[in-house]
């Protein structure tokens, strides 16, 4: 990746390269918005914009911390 440092924009490209050799994707997802650029939210939209097939796992009664 031609990024000196990881940043938001380092995380979208290295995420939109992975998405570019899978057929499948599964995300450990709240289901709540990114945190910022190229957050999890992020990735799951751009999959699904793919039209890649996303399965979202979030346990029961899992929380954030």
């Amino acid at each position: 990746m031609p990024f000196a440092e990881s940043n938001r924009d380092a995380y979208m490209a290295a995420s939109e390269h992975v998405l570019s050799i899978v057929d499948k994707m599964v995300a450990v997802w709240d289901g709540g918005p990114s945190g910022g650029h190229g957050g999890t939210a992020d990735v799951v939209d751009a999959a699904r914009n793919r039209g890649l097939d996303v399965t979202v796992v979030w346990p029961e009664h899992a929380a954030r911390v």
